[in-house]
């Protein structure tokens, strides 16, 4: 019984909530959006979404106006 309440929680977090905060795309995509698939962001980048390559994220470099 818990296996089928562990099963059933991860499958309300794939659907629910991990969609909410970032979707699955692919490395031609991330380029167009000015952004790099690595396994870390630098500093001065922060992840916009998770590329199809495993272990890896989407990290766009952040602009800062002085």
């Amino acid at each position: 019984m818990k296996i089928v309440y562990c099963l059933l929680h991860f499958l309300c977090y794939m659907t629910f909530i991990l969609q909410a905060t970032c979707s699955l795309i692919d490395a031609e995509r991330c380029t167009k959006r000015y952004g790099n698939c690595r396994r870390n962001c630098y500093k001065k980048e922060k992840q916009i979404d998770i590329c199809f390559s495993v272990r890896k994220i989407c990290c766009l470099e952040i602009f800062e106006d002085d």
